[in-house]
């Protein structure tokens, strides 16, 4: 597994955090993870938003390692089938990097991402300690659509990189890049809720500079070129052996 893959997993889960079905729900998230009982402390909400944050971040974490464990799988059995995995994940990459241009411009993406909100209320009301992990599940799953585009260009490394455990590693990477911005946006949130729509404003800018970045990795992989690529990278890195 190279470093370039790494450090791209990571980058697309920060990129993720920005898109349009997370950020403008983070209020909500807030006060699902945190819980309103009467009498709490601010000390102790504070607390149970840090635990209910890092569940929920735990709960999608092992979706998106199951996703990267198929997908390693897969990309392994077509690679030792003769199959071209790297081109085809490749022209996979362009096709979300044309489909987050277009998000950017028509908001398509975001339509497809669950609005109701008789799930997150009933999580809300429940008193069980592991609702926060249950909701990370479904954020896992259901929302998958509206982060698809670096989710899927994530997937197609786990493919392109190894077998298994390295596209588990890597969807592990992509989820932590997710999950740091959210724990740290949650309790900024808590504490200033019009923080949501000021990063909200990003989405967009991020998005067209994301669609760029997935363009050229595509073009990389289509052509061939990402291993000579990230041989270059690693090398010219000053703390590599």
């Amino acid at each position: 597994m190279t470093p370039v893959a790494l450090v791209v997993a990571f980058g697309s889960g920060v990129v993720s955090f920005l898109a349009p079905c997370t950020v403008p729900l983070l209020p909500a998230y807030v006060g699902v993870l945190s819980g309103s009982a009467a009498g709490v402390s601010v000390e102790q909400q504070t607390a149970r938003l840090i635990r209910g944050s890092l569940l929920y971040v735990v709960g999608f974490t092992a979706v998106f390692v199951a996703l990267g464990v198929a997908a390693g799988s897969l990309g392994q059995a077509v690679r030792q089938s003769g199959g071209p995995v790297q081109r085809i994940g490749g022209g996979l990459v362009l096709l979300l990097a044309a489909a987050l241009l277009a998000d950017a411009r028509y908001g398509l993406l975001s339509r497809l991402a669950p609005t109701g909100d008789r799930g997150r209320s009933r999580l809300a009301r429940s008193s069980s300690a592991f609702a926060p992990l249950l909701l990370g599940v479904v954020f896992g799953t259901a929302f998958t659509p509206c982060v698809g585009p670096f989710l899927g260009a994530t997937l197609s490394l786990a493919a392109s990189e190894g077998g298994a455990a390295q596209g588990g590693v890597l969807l592990a990477v992509y989820a932590l890049g997710l999950g740091v911005p959210f724990v740290v946006a949650s309790l900024a949130v808590s504490g200033s809720p019009a923080l949501a729509r000021r990063l909200n404003r990003l989405a967009r800018p991020v998005a067209v500079v994301g669609a760029v970045l997935l363009l050229l990795l595509g073009g990389a992989l289509v052509s061939g070129s990402y291993g000579h690529v990230a041989g270059v990278l690693a090398r010219a890195n000053p703390f590599s052996s």
